[in-house]
């Protein structure tokens, strides 16, 4: 392991190449992007190789005394960034070990490599240069051979003639050859050096042209290029690029903005405060800019039109999402807000006019769980649309909804599906060559959310693929949207790197009120904590900071969680009546969304998982406390949702309630006494529980705020429920009995409240919100 501070130029160690001068990463001759504080993390962890990096250390270089800043979130978040990216785990690390409240030190292997190599007169690698670098049998000759297999080490060109080395007098750096008699197994291999010489090249060129001429994948070389740069605090949500390539149209939580990509100049553009705006698409005439808006008391999505020339505001449809305008600026295809998001597919006139259905999202097998048209695209001859759509599953578990791409005509009809996997992200865009291009998860294996930007070639006249998938770009984070200039020659997305993170808060219990939220989980993965001890002190949550779903247990006065269970799709921890036993789920097979997924038991004083029971379609479960003894699972059964009880040791009991109209979230009363189902975004329905049966009591009904769920309060009086300001301020309401809501924590425009989780004593709750992280808008030219 090598320990002194390098001094060439490069490093590698894996698959991995660092050029410690740029900073720049590359994984197999493949360049990687990693810029700013993670990159210089990395330099330093790989300049003291070896040895130990305190954290005082690293904040003193990255962060100077005088500057304010989370610096334990912002390492840690740097950190992550570069596990990420080398597919390192904290857990069982390879690169980067963390020696808890020290520091961290770089553990792999590593090669000096040699400084850049010459290049010849037109720019490129000659071979002649190239047989200069290598030298002797080092170790690095075995990887520049291995890098540059049509190489061959300066000592077996010897062997062969010394006319072969370069000197001098050619221009080339001299190399001291060693004079070693000529052995027959050494001019064997030799000969074969040459051969591979000739060779190689002449097969890779014929994959390179046999790949491009039938579409098969092929290895990205195109970097994404930083447009917007965009702190957390104000995190970019959409984004898309003028068709003259000039200009970007981007928003964040204080507004909506024009960029002028050349000169980095930035606008704001001349709207109303109460305006709040996401740009969908650009209008081919580069001067109009189709806008969704939130707006009225509950807020509902708009589409817009504005103007560049200054013109006021256009309101073209109510009611509507996920606009994009067609190449011939003629239509304008959308998808509907009511009664679900994207449940159909419609176009109308690029002034509003003559709006109509085309297509409605599919009915699956089990209709309980719905699915949406997320997003859609033109043809670049405005005749056909291509749509991505999913199929919900049990949005509990960390199962990877289905999703299909695929193409209709103008009017809705010659359905063509291009495919159908469960790694689809929802961006899209339909390029003028040809290519439609979306977001991909890049790791299959992995259960975290960054996505490669891909391409299928797509026949605009029949709309079936014409082509196989390839990976265009690589990034960190998921891909939110895809635009494309006009003639196709630059490419802009915007990602987030947004995550579910924990906080406690404290509750007032005389005012009703909590207040302001402190973290809990500062790691910078997903963090999704559901359940307390029955310590009042102690939170369960799953994380997926190792690469997949794992159950952890974390004291709220500590910064450090414990891993409980191991494993693959871990989700939703509860506590059992008795808090005797950890309950969870666990999803065998992520990819599969028809696989049976199971309910477990963890004994909290501590023992193996045991199976309580495993099945398809199984959902939210609950119990109440003591001296109640009711835990409840659903199970969506077509139409139906049966709620079934059961208990931890003996498995499932008898039925309490079966609804005929899908399953909706739910929530069962500390007391066991009452059972409330959230129905359509503004209503409550309440059942009394009683004697192994639930009835229907009442339903209540919140026309001004939406609803969507929520989880009891400790003492029982009311329901703690996540909404929005018509201001599209995040908030937390507690609703009680009666129906009268009041605010109870208000969020920040940037942070999303998910929900509020009561401990047992009533004292604090747990409050999970959704962090953004490095969302900001990538450019690419010429892909």
């Amino acid at each position: 392991m090598l320990s002194r501070e390098p001094t060439a130029e490069s490093v590698a160690f894996g698959c991995f190449e660092v050029n410690l001068a740029t900073g720049e990463v590359f994984r197999n001759g493949r360049r990687l992007r990693l810029s700013g504080q993670p990159s210089q993390v990395l330099l330093i962890l790989l300049q003291r190789a070896g040895q130990l990096v305190p954290r005082d250390e690293l904040r003193l270089r990255l962060w100077p005394d005088e500057t304010f800043v989370d610096f334990d979130h912002g390492l840690n978040n740097c950190i992550n960034r570069i596990r990420d990216l080398l597919g390192d785990s904290a857990a069982n690390p390879r690169f980067i070990e963390t020696l808890p409240k020290q520091g961290y030190r770089f553990i792999a292997p590593i090669r000096i490599l040699d400084a850049a190599i010459p290049q010849s007169p037109d720019g490129h690698d000659s071979a002649a240069n190239r047989r200069v670098i290598a030298s002797s049998r080092d170790p690095k000759v075995i990887e520049k051979v291995r890098r540059y297999p049509f190489i061959a080490p300066v000592e077996i060109l010897s062997e062969l003639s010394p006319s072969l080395i370069p000197s001098a007098e050619n221009g080339a750096q001299t190399v001291s050859a060693r004079s070693v008699p000529a052995r027959p197994t050494a001019m064997l291999f030799a000969a074969a050096c040459i051969l591979a010489i000739i060779l190689i090249p002449i097969a890779i060129f014929l994959i390179y042209r046999v790949a491009g001429k039938h579409g098969a994948p092929l290895e990205p070389h195109l970097a994404e290029q930083r447009v917007t740069s965009n702190s957390p605090e104000a995190p970019v949500d959409s984004a898309v690029v003028s068709p003259d390539g000039k200009f970007a149209a981007y928003a964040d939580p204080t507004g909506l903005y024009l960029r002028v990509i050349a000169s980095g100049e930035i606008r704001r553009w001349d709207l109303p405060k109460s305006f709040i705006a996401k740009p969908n698409s650009w209008f081919p005439d580069g001067t109009h800019l189709l806008v969704m808006r939130w707006e009225g008391t509950p807020p509902t999505p708009s589409l817009w039109k504005l103007s560049l020339l200054g013109a006021s505001p256009q309101k073209l449809i109510d009611s509507a999402v996920s606009g994009s305008v067609s190449p011939d600026g003629t239509r304008i295809a959308f998808g509907t807000f009511l009664p679900s998001w994207g449940s159909e597919l419609w176009v109308m006139g690029a002034d509003g006019s003559n709006p109509h259905k085309i297509a409605e999202a599919s009915q699956r097998a089990d209709p309980s769980y719905p699915s949406g048209i997320l997003s859609s695209a033109w043809s670049p001859n405005s005749r056909r649309i291509a749509c991505i759509e999913r199929y919900g599953f049990a949005g509990l578990t960390p199962a990877t909804d289905l999703s299909t791409l695929w193409t209709r005509d103008d009017e809705g009809g010659d359905l063509q599906v291009i495919f159908k996997n469960t790694l689809l992200g929802p961006a899209l865009s339909w390029a003028q060559d040809g290519r439609i291009l979306f977001a991909s998860r890049s790791n299959p294996a992995s259960e975290r959310d960054n996505e490669d930007l891909s391409s299928i070639r797509v026949d605009e006249r029949t709309g079936k693929a014409a082509g196989q998938q390839q990976v265009v770009t690589t990034g960190a984070g998921a891909i939110g949207g895809i635009s494309v200039t006009s003639d196709g020659k630059r490419l802009m997305l915007w990602r987030t790197n947004s995550r579910e993170q924990a906080f406690i808060s404290e509750f007032d219990a005389n005012t009703r009120k909590w207040k302001t939220p402190r973290r809990l989980t500062l790691d910078a993965n997903g963090n999704q904590a559901t359940a307390w001890l029955s310590d009042s002190r102690t939170v369960l949550f799953v994380s997926n900071r190792n690469g997949s779903w794992t159950l952890f247990k974390q004291p709220i006065d500590e910064t450090t969680a414990d891993v409980l269970v191991e494993g693959h799709s871990l989700y939703l921890p509860r506590l059992s009546a008795d808090g005797s036993q950890v309950l969870y789920g666990s999803q065998p097979d992520p990819t599969n969304p028809f696989a049976p997924v199971s309910l477990m038991r963890l004994p909290v004083a501590g023992g193996p998982p045991q199976l309580v029971v495993r099945g398809v379609g199984l959902g939210n479960y609950q119990c109440a406390r003591l001296p109640s003894t009711l835990c409840i699972i659903h199970k969506s059964q077509k139409t139906d949702c049966i709620f079934l009880s059961f208990d931890p040791e003996r498995g499932i009991g008898r039925e309490l309630l079966r609804t005929h109209d899908g399953c909706h979230d739910w929530s069962l009363s500390p007391d066991g006494r009452t059972l409330t189902l959230f129905l359509d975004g503004h209503s409550i329905r309440f059942f009394s529980v009683k004697n192994g049966v639930a009835k229907e009591d009442k339903t209540i009904t919140l026309n001004e705020w939406l609803i969507p769920d929520g989880d009891w309060t400790a003492d029982g009086k009311g329901l703690l429920i996540p909404s929005v300001t018509p201001a599209g301020t995040p908030v937390i309401l507690e609703v009680n009995r009666a129906g009268k809501a009041s605010v109870v924590l208000e969020g920040t425009a940037s942070i999303s409240l998910e929900y509020v989780i009561h401990a047992p004593d009533g004292r604090r709750g747990i409050v999970e919100a959704v962090v953004p992280g490095d969302n900001n808008a990538w450019m690419i030219d010429t892909f």
